[in-house]
């Protein structure tokens, strides 16, 4: 049994860690696996002054990225069969020349010629070695390329100026047959369209029997991430038509539609520009900015929107107007000046990641839906592109740049989430039905249950008036026969009979009426329990009010009433009630006290409770009464120490009124020493108003509520729960949509335009016609999204809704 126990505890702790951790753990499998498949490390051999020495290197297994130091001629198309030029200059390959600087350190501009050649020094070939192989990226943005003396491939149209210069895109495998020992490479090029010029990514040579697999395995990994990008979107799309308010996931639809663009036309094979001739390049160059824009704007949305707060609305009114910039710049800005142009505005994006990481973190403080995974994921995807600036800058790391794969970083994680939300809502879907048929079981016992009280009420209403009925006929019957008598014998009676005959006249009459009051109070009681009228009140000066009332009959008795308030209590209830409660104990009190003996009444807290307690020195009671007092059974009252009379139904009307109030009544008696009565009640002043037509759904929410130690006050409809809001301001409001009358938007303006300015309270709305998550569009389309803290669907349990209000609260 023991190790059963410390098994247990074992594995809820091990659950209750992995659930903590489970959105890191799933960003770092991601970011593993993606490393896994980008970041193939190269060996670290390096060029230098223009010379790489590879006669080392086994070809038969290994390729080698052409890195390092190149020699450099700016602008100028030098002699692919020159052999010692004079002015040479070198320049680091992997980066664009704008970004480094000559050895007068100034900056190259992005446009303009050069030349780039690079001297190799190859093992030598034996009759069975394959024919070396270049496989040469995108190299920005125009190049003719020679190899020992002779022209080897043609990339584009060369040009000395934007009139005569035609871009081109193309990756190319370029076989090199007729090198037999060194390689002189000589590479020109020429930029006029885009902003990274030269050499940007990493030429790689090798047997041709190493380089083509190399090609098709890239070929073949892109277009299998350009079909799952595919796959996702239209995934992503389902899932929001199958649950509307997963707003999200239409969102995520086009960020995954707009990454399919970026991988077809930035990652390494180029897919799109390979497929199509060089008159396409640059519409298919504005067709990635518009990927970029579509990313930007749909991605940065939703990490704007999940902090839901108001200044991020505003931040995500500016991303509508700058990437709508950003998409007419794209597609109208003229070539010549596209490629700046929208450099700025893709460096300016940066503003909104960082704004974005910000939302993201306070939705994480504020513990927003799903806010974990997108923080972890966007930190990931921030990261990632951190060490792509790295890579880029320094290409002698040895390492490719991750590309896209930061983005995959981001939006994985939340494929993943939706996916996981997706499940939630069908489980949870197959849980509602579930308790539906459990309600509606539930219901029909409560039926059963409530009919039988309701029978139950009508017997006790019956015995009630019948003992009233009894007990009122005895003393108006004494009052008729005394003046009858008055009435016959007027003139004979003396006045000191006459004052005698009234005073017992207006004695009856005095006790009918009180036994009259009762019967009121009594008739605020129905089959669905008492209908209160809560107000917040001092409990000291009820009780002063109470005591000042019964002084004159306690005096009667010589009886003195001893109070013992040290603190200032004040409570929630209602008011005339509770006080009848008072009343009747303290009445109980003086009528079974013996003469000239005392009353004591304190006042105390007791943890969650205000305790109001009542002591007398008295007949007392036996245990067997105090039994019947506190069950249904009628008891008969019996004559007070100085021969009051009574109905036998005080203590029980102070139950009823106590339990409508949960409140508690505990009874100490000792025969012949006297009786204690402890009243308890809550003293949190937490109130919740709660607004509904559906009687059955509202006590059983406010049934849960109570026991969480909420002062509930229900009223059935808008106009009801006006008129409690003119009585006392409740800590919250909670109000159905669909009511008879004034609905419960209706109550809302009503409200908002009656209250002062220091009377906000925070406001929930809930319908059956509300979804299980995402009200927020709702509230927005109704102009309610200020004033209303939450939209719930009445599908949850009593007890799951209680817990999302506090929530909420929190």
């Amino acid at each position: 049994m023991i190790f059963r126990v410390f098994f247990s505890s074992i594995q809820k702790s091990f659950c209750n860690t992995v659930k903590f951790c489970r959105y890191p753990l799933i960003c770092l499998l991601v970011l593993g696996g993606t490393i896994s498949c980008r970041f193939d490390a190269y060996p670290t051999l390096l060029a230098d002054q223009g010379v790489l020495d590879g006669h080392s290197v086994n070809f038969r297994r290994d390729t080698i990225p052409l890195i390092g130091q190149w020699e450099f001629y700016w602008n100028e198309f030098l002699d692919p069969k020159q052999v010692s030029p004079t002015n040479k200059s070198y320049l680091k390959v992997g980066v664009p020349w704008f970004s480094q600087a000559n050895e007068e350190g100034e900056g190259y501009p992005s446009y303009g010629y050069a030349t780039y050649r690079l001297k190799v020094r190859l093992p030598k070939r034996t009759n069975q070695s394959q024919p070396y192989s270049l496989f040469v990226p995108v190299l920005h943005s125009a190049y003719k390329m020679y190899a020992n003396g002779q022209l080897v491939a043609e990339n584009g149209k060369l040009g000395i100026n934007v009139a005569t210069h035609e871009p081109s895109f193309h990756t190319k495998i370029l076989p090199l047959t007729s090198v037999n020992g060194d390689l002189d490479l000589v590479i020109h090029i020429s930029n006029f369209s885009h902003k990274y010029a030269g050499i940007h990514g990493l030429i790689r040579l090798g047997h041709l029997d190493r380089i083509i697999p190399l090609w098709n395995v890239n070929y073949t990994v892109s277009w299998m991430i350009m079909l799952f990008l595919g796959f996702l979107s239209i995934y992503h799309a389902l899932v929001y038509f199958i649950n509307r308010s997963e707003k999200n996931a239409l969102r995520m639809s086009y960020v995954y539609l707009g990454i399919l663009i970026l991988s077809s036309t930035l990652i390494e094979s180029r897919i799109l520009f390979n497929l199509f001739p060089d008159t396409f390049c640059m519409p298919l160059f504005r067709f990635s900015r518009i990927g970029i824009v579509i990313v930007l704007y749909f991605g940065a949305s939703i990490l704007l929107s999940l902090a839901q707060m108001r200044v991020f609305k505003k931040v995500i009114s500016f991303l509508k107007l700058y990437c709508l910039t950003f998409l007419m710049v794209s597609v109208l800005t003229p070539v010549r000046h596209l490629a700046e142009i929208v450099f700025y505005f893709e460096t300016l994006s940066a503003f909104f990641i960082l704004v974005s990481l910000v939302s993201v973190s306070l939705a994480l403080y504020l513990q927003r839906k799903d806010s974990q995974l997108y923080f972890y994921s966007l930190v990931l995807a921030v990261f990632g592109g951190i060490i792509d600036l790295l890579l880029i800058s320094n290409p002698n790391f040895g390492y490719r740049p991750m590309g896209l794969v930061s983005l995959y970083l981001f939006i994985l994680p939340q494929t993943l989430g939706v996916t996981f939300g997706l499940v939630r809502v069908y489980k949870r879907s197959e849980s509602i039905s579930k308790e539906l048929y459990k309600r509606k079981e539930a219901l029909e016992k409560k039926v059963k249950a409530r009919t039988m009280e309701l029978e139950k009420a009508n017997r006790w209403k019956a015995n009630f008036v019948s003992l009233i009925s009894h007990d009122l006929r005895s003393p108006l019957n004494s009052v008729n026969q005394i003046l009858d008598v008055i009435d016959f014998s007027f003139s004979e009676t003396s006045e000191e009979e006459k004052k005698k005959f009234l005073g017992i006249c207006k004695s009856g009459v005095s006790q009918s009426l009180r036994m009259l009051e009762q019967l009121l109070d009594v008739s605020r009681f129905d089959a669905f329990g008492t209908k209160l009228i809560q107000t917040k009140f001092s409990v000291n000066e009820l009780l002063n009010e109470i005591i000042e009332s019964i002084e004159p009959l306690a005096t009667l008795k010589g009886i003195r009433i001893q109070k013992d308030t040290p603190i200032e209590a004040e409570i929630i209830a209602d008011r005339t009630l509770i006080g009848e409660v008072f009343k009747n104990i303290l009445t109980n009190s003086i009528k079974y006290s013996y003469l000239n003996s005392e009353v004591w009444v304190g006042v105390s807290f007791k943890g969650k409770w205000l305790s109001v307690e009542i002591r007398d020195r008295g007949l007392g009671m036996s245990e067997e009464q105090i039994h019947k007092l506190n069950g249904d059974e009628n008891i008969k009252s019996t004559p007070g120490t100085a021969g009051e009379r009574g109905t036998g139904l005080g203590l029980q009307l102070c139950m009823n009124i106590l339990e409508a109030h949960f409140g508690k009544l505990r009874i100490n008696s000792v025969l012949g020493v006297g009786s204690s009565f402890e009243i308890s009640l809550s003293k949190s002043t937490k109130s919740v108003l709660l607004v509904d037509d559906s009687g059955n759904f509202r006590s059983e929410l406010a049934e849960v509520m109570r026991r969480n130690q909420w002062i509930v006050i229900e009223a059935g409809n808008g106009e009801e729960a006006l008129s409690h809001l003119a009585r006392i301001t409740p800590s919250l409001i909670i109000t159905d949509l669909h009511m008879p009358g004034m609905n419960g938007i209706s109550l809302i303006h009503e409200w908002e335009g009656r209250r002062n300015q220091n009377q906000k309270i925070p406001i929930i709305l809930i319908s059956s016609d509300a979804p299980l998550t995402g009200g927020e569009t709702f509230l927005e389309e109704e102009g309610l999204e200020t004033i209303v803290s939450a939209y719930l669907s009445k599908m949850y349990k009593a007890e799951d809704l209680c817990q999302q209000i506090e929530l909420i609260l929190e």
